[in-house]
């Protein structure tokens, strides 16, 4: 039986400071419970016995660190997560952005994706037939998960989920068109991901793609405190161009932030703002 270590608030914060000082990625305005746990996570799986064993592996193990930021930053769970959105993606805002631009609009997926919210785009562009119309961005903290979307795979377990939610977007052909099977896994199209470009951010995205036409920052504020979201979000919000438009998960809201006032509801079940002019 595994016994897993119940760390403790000052471990907790003693392990956000040896990440901080060591590789400079800031965790310190995380969600304090939910980190916690995922830290709890990393040790149980990674056969550690305590916090302080996490703590030399990080300072002595590069390689590790790629993997613990795998690990504590929430993925993506399956394709076409509120199929309303995607929806409403491709019939009101994807077609209108390409036509209103002079060159091809930017699309940055600014949540740190492990490969589903990226893949649901691309589809959704190929029945729209706007592959090659856009230039779509794609954030990423560690190169484990860069090469894990790379490689198109998908969790199996997820397939019926996936496809049903593809169903509720009123898909235009068989969600299995877009996928192989073999013995080593189901694997995504990824001939469709070859404009893609990614980026590597830290915790505040404080490099972002300029010029951005659609940012998708789905479920990931959930994560932050007040002030942890509105450096984000700032940052996010000098990305996009005037009239952007900005999708956060259902659950989120700009209420209480420090840029509401920058943005204009479009879509509040759906969470999609756009950026004000002027």
């Amino acid at each position: 039986m595994i016994i897993r270590y119940d760390i403790g608030i000052v471990e907790t914060r003693n392990i956000i400071k040896t990440i901080f000082d060591t590789y400079g990625y800031d965790f310190r305005d995380y969600a304090l419970t939910s980190f916690k746990r995922r830290l709890e996570d990393v040790i149980t799986e990674n056969g550690l016995r305590d916090a302080d064993g996490l703590i030399y592996r990080l300072q002595n193990n590069k390689d590790f660190f790629d993997s613990f930021l795998k690990e504590i930053t929430p993925e993506t769970t399956e394709m076409f997560r509120d199929p309303s959105l995607w929806r409403t993606l491709r019939d009101d805002i994807l077609l209108d952005i390409v036509k209103s631009s002079t060159n091809k609009p930017k699309i940055w997926i600014a949540n740190f994706d492990s490969g589903e919210e990226l893949y649901s785009l691309h589809i959704i562009l190929k029945e729209l037939h706007l592959l090659e119309s856009v230039q779509v961005y794609l954030s990423y903290m560690s190169e484990s998960v860069k090469k894990k979307v790379l490689s198109g795979r998908i969790d199996q377990k997820q397939t019926e989920v996936n496809e049903a939610n593809y169903e509720r977007t009123n898909g235009q052909h068989k969600f299995g068109e877009y996928f192989t099977s073999s013995p080593m896994g189901t694997f995504f199209d990824t001939s469709l991901l070859s404009g893609v470009t990614f980026t590597k951010q830290d915790t505040f995205f404080t490099n972002p793609p300029g010029g951005i036409k659609l940012l998708l920052f789905r479920n990931q504020t959930i994560y932050y405190n007040q002030s942890h979201q509105d450096k984000a979000l700032g940052n996010l919000h000098d990305s996009l161009v005037a009239g952007g438009f900005l999708a956060l998960g259902t659950r989120e809201t700009l209420d209480n932030t420090n840029i509401n006032h920058k943005f204009t509801v479009v879509n509040d079940p759906d969470k999609i703002y756009k950026k004000k002019t002027g």
